[in-house]
């Protein structure tokens, strides 16, 4: 299920990334891979904060949408 999905407190793993090539690239730089595990932090208006490989990013509800994950 899309990240998008998820509720604040929430711990996932990321099963895949979707969009282009560019798309993925720039997620997989940000450390939003498959296998990475990802902390919800904070939901606002749709945007979120999460914490990933020890750092926290914001990112919008279209980039949510593309990362897939399953519940840890």
């Amino acid at each position: 299920m899309p990240l998008k999905c998820m509720n604040v407190g929430d711990k996932v793993r990321v099963t895949a990334v979707t969009g282009s090539d560019a798309v993925r690239k720039h997620l997989g730089s940000l450390g939003l891979t498959p296998g990475a595990l990802i902390l919800v932090v904070q939901i606002s208006d749709g945007n979120m904060i999460i914490g990933v490989h020890n750092s926290r990013i914001a990112i919008n509800g279209d980039v949510a949408a593309r990362v897939i994950v399953r519940p840890e």
